[in-house]
């Protein structure tokens, strides 16, 4: 458990921007977070110093490390998952499936992304994916805005999909 905040006595931390004081503390072995309630910075020693930094990891060791997550949380062994080749039991060649016939684990199917989902969760300017919640202006919330959204290439300001 976290230890309380000097300041305020709260224990909930929020993340702070990676920039260089956060990497060259996270190469010490420490982890830079900040209060939630007064948004002192703090300090965390890291469980395991050992650990990648995020912006380090390739997409393939983000991939492998995902799947093994979810083979655990699935109770499957690492080993397991190897051999059905990091793919889901339902997916197995042994059953050939039909055009109209559904995943045994599920009794939902699954709709495949359509352009319309795709164009309402990007930004309206560049097309990007990575945004993030701005927050409304005095007068934004006076004429009762819906949420705002920042584009985090392009800096546009749009609303925030829902």
């Amino acid at each position: 458990m976290e230890s309380p905040c000097p300041r305020c006595g709260t224990t909930k931390t929020e993340s702070v921007r990676h920039g260089f004081i956060h990497d060259k503390l996270w190469n010490m072995g420490y982890h830079l977070r900040r209060c939630a309630c007064c948004h002192r910075r703090r300090l965390f020693q890291r469980a395991n110093p050992g650990r990648p930094h995020p912006d380090d990891m390739t997409v393939e060791e983000l991939r492998e490390s995902f799947d093994r997550q979810i083979a655990k949380s699935l109770g499957k062994e690492p080993a397991d998952l190897k051999a059905t080749g990091g793919k889901m039991a339902s997916d197995s060649p042994e059953k050939p499936r039909g055009l109209g016939a559904q995943p045994i684990g599920s009794s939902i199917g699954v709709a495949e992304a359509t352009d319309e989902v795709e164009d309402h969760r990007t930004c309206p300017k560049c097309g990007s994916t990575l945004y993030r919640r701005s927050r409304r202006r005095w007068y934004e919330r006076l004429v009762r805005r819906p949420k705002m959204a920042r584009c985090l290439r392009c800096d546009h300001r749009f609303h925030y999909p829902l």
